[in-house]
């Protein structure tokens, strides 16, 4: 979706996916391999968790999969440009089904006609309709303006 097609307060919804315990034991191994995501005894004994649970930017690359997937932004994405705030609410774990609930908070026009910054959050529940994490981004889209020009400066 070009820039202008937004409109604050729209809300979109992902599909819904499931975390399993070996993307959580892959991704921690790779990225994240702190006790609490890899070795079960420790989580166990160790933590105020009971237990292994996922990393959260395990929680926050799979839910960003998601929304690219969905084609919203489609073509028309540049770059994403920040996150304002990230937050985790409750653990992910093992067999969670997460859902993403992505809202237009801002549209801001830049000084570049061809393209704006859209300001989104995102609220993901998992299957118990629990908030495991809240976040706040920014993106630069394309504005219609590119259409009309053969190589536009973004």
């Amino acid at each position: 979706m070009y820039f202008e097609e937004f409109e604050v307060g729209k809300v979109f919804r992902c599909e819904p996916f499931l975390v399993t315990a070996e993307e959580i034991h892959t991704f921690a191994n790779q990225y994240d391999p702190h006790p609490i995501h890899v070795d079960p005894q420790y989580a166990k004994e160790h933590s105020i968790f009971n237990g292994i649970i996922s990393s959260g930017f395990l929680t926050v690359s799979a839910v960003w999969g998601q929304w690219i997937r969905s084609g919203v932004f489609g073509n028309e994405f540049i770059v994403g440009k920040n996150f304002d705030y990230i937050k985790f609410t409750n653990p992910v774990r093992a067999n969670d089904v997460l859902t993403a609930e992505i809202e237009v908070v801002a549209l801001r026009q830049t000084s570049n006609q061809f393209r704006g910054e859209v300001t989104i959050k995102f609220t993901v529940t998992n299957q118990k309709e629990e908030v495991v994490m809240l976040s706040q981004m920014s993106a630069l889209l394309k504005t219609k303006a590119t259409i009309s020009e053969t190589s536009p400066s973004y």
